[in-house]
């Protein structure tokens, strides 16, 4: 079974990586695809532009078997809609979809586009950071619907059908896209933060500090 991991990956970096091995081991999936978002509708345009992003996410799986990339949010004209995301998914991959998001992602769910639609659709794994707690029964609340969420840690083996939305305790890592960009922009090293071949692609555009 294969999961989606979505998000801007703005730029993709190692804590991204971490996260999708540790929920396909804990998972037993058999791939994670990260789906990068051209257009998000509630951050807007991205600073890295698509082609960047979708490149440097190449790169990052290159030599990970078990990591893949789709683009099909970058190729899709206008806004990412995670709901047509997992709608052609369906039709393309002929099973139930299972979607990962960052916490963060998620406290803002109500505001997305159908998102009970969503939660009809696929089945939710949200990374959440060990000590904060995420409110998903007050969610569902608004949006007047009932799902089965479990609460549990990577670190331990779980069975993606007991619940329909996972909330999960990932591993304690403080790296953030911001922080990257930030780095860059101050001619700081990247290295250890994201993949070798990504740093040296954004050292390579680093001289454009308007795109980052």
């Amino acid at each position: 079974m294969k999961a989606l991991f979505g998000g801007s990956f703005n730029p993709v970096h190692i804590g991204h990586l971490v996260i999708a091995r540790d929920v396909l081991e804990s998972f037993n999936f058999s791939e994670i695809i990260f789906v990068p978002a051209k257009i998000q509708p509630l951050k807007g345009k991205l600073s890295i532009p698509s082609k960047i992003r979708l490149e440097l996410l190449n790169l990052a799986v290159k030599e990970i078997p078990y990591f893949k990339v789709w683009n099909y949010e970058i190729k899709k004209e206008g806004i990412s809609y995670t709901v047509d995301t997992l709608k052609a998914f369906k039709e393309k991959g002929k099973q139930t979809p299972v979607f990962i998001m960052g916490g963060d992602s998620f406290l803002t769910f109500p505001k997305w586009k159908d998102p009970v639609k969503i939660l009809e659709t696929a089945k939710i794994i949200v990374i959440k950071r060990p000590g904060y707690n995420i409110k998903a029964e007050e969610i569902l609340r608004q949006l007047n619907i009932k799902k089965r969420i479990r609460r549990g840690t990577l670190r331990e083996s779980n069975d993606i059908n007991s619940a329909d939305i996972f909330i999960m305790d990932g591993r304690l890592i403080e790296i953030s896209s911001t922080e990257i960009r930030k780095r860059l922009k101050e001619g700081k090293d990247i290295r250890f933060l994201v993949p070798d071949a990504c740093a040296e692609k954004l050292k390579e555009i680093r001289k454009n500090l308007h795109l980052l």
